[in-house]
């Protein structure tokens, strides 16, 4: 593969590469069908901007004031369940916070990596996550409707 100079062709490639990669591994460990994500985006913040005011902030779950990495989320759904799959690479398994707030699912990873996903009407109690070579999947039922007679 030739690389090229310029920077967008260069990610281009890169990412083109990284997906080929990961679809060799799934091939690999048999279930092609798997869900997965790959992949990040860097948020850098202004210095001068002004940040939440640090009572109001959670200090565990903070990200860095120098920018954030935004990990890329897939989400899956299906009849019965939602599923969001979420590349953390090199994380600790401790190190990740979830909330859901208003059909928002946030996660929070080692003080510098941030997403959020837009999930639709899901049972909140019924979250249940994996966190597995560099992967997390999480996964909601979406309850069972109500029958009217």
């Amino acid at each position: 593969m030739h690389m090229s100079d310029s920077p967008a062709d260069i990610f281009q490639q890169l990412n083109e590469l990284m997906k080929r990669l990961m679809e060799q591994g799934l091939k690999e460990q048999g279930d092609q069908n798997r869900p997965f994500a790959y992949g990040f985006k860097i948020v850098l913040h202004d210095a001068g901007t002004t940040e939440t005011p640090a009572e109001e902030a959670d200090p565990v779950a903070e990200p860095s004031s120098e920018g954030t990495i935004e990990p890329i989320a897939e989400m899956y759904t299906t009849d019965d369940d939602v599923t969001v799959a979420i590349d953390l690479p090199g994380v600790e398994k401790e190190n990740i916070h979830l909330s859901l707030i208003n059909g928002t699912l946030t996660i929070i990873a080692g003080g510098n990596q941030l997403t959020s996903v837009e999930i639709p009407t899901v049972d909140a109690d019924s979250m249940q996550s994996n966190y597995k070579h560099g992967v997390l999947e999480v996964k909601f039922s979406r309850g069972k409707s109500i029958r009217i007679e």
